[in-house]
């Protein structure tokens, strides 16, 4: 007799325990704050994630204020962009003539490349594969771009 008391606790606990996973997968019985995409649970932060080219760059680095702060070296096309994981612009330097896909990339309205390719140089900035959003001519000094539409540079 006992062990079928304990066998039909043990079920109901199951299937109570099933139902309220079915109710937090579904939204129901949470409050109103997380139905309105609110997210009240703790210890949850969003990651980081830092910006990224492919294939790479000829050379990355960090500035406080991004290219205003650096020397773009003759021949070169700089863009930087702010680095959430380091809490500073990441300035990539470009040389070789190839199309670079872009990740994480987001704008800050500050001076965000600077054209020092060979004079008469042209560079693209796209949004997709071919559809370009702006073209940049070199000699070409610092300006301003919003990489919000931005998912390529094609150098050269």
């Amino acid at each position: 007799m006992i062990k079928r008391i304990l066998a039909a606790a043990a079920l109901t606990m199951a299937v109570t325990s099933i139902s309220s996973g079915a109710m937090a997968a579904t939204g129901e019985g949470t409050d109103a704050a997380t139905k309105a995409g609110d997210d009240a649970r703790e210890g949850v932060v969003a990651a980081a994630v830092s910006p990224t080219v492919s294939p790479a760059a000829e050379a990355v680095a960090y500035r406080a204020t991004g290219v205003r702060e650096y020397d773009c070296p003759s021949g070169r096309l700089c863009v930087d962009v702010w680095d959430p994981t380091r809490s500073t612009y990441k300035v990539f330097q470009f040389y070789r003539c190839q199309t670079h896909s872009l990740s994480a990339f987001y704008s800050t309205n500050t001076p965000e490349f600077e054209n020092n390719q060979t004079s008469g140089t042209n560079t693209y900035f796209e949004r997709s594969w071919g559809d370009r959003y702006l073209r940049s001519t070199a000699k070409h000094g610092e300006r301003s771009i919003n990489w919000d539409p931005i998912n390529f540079i094609d150098v050269c």
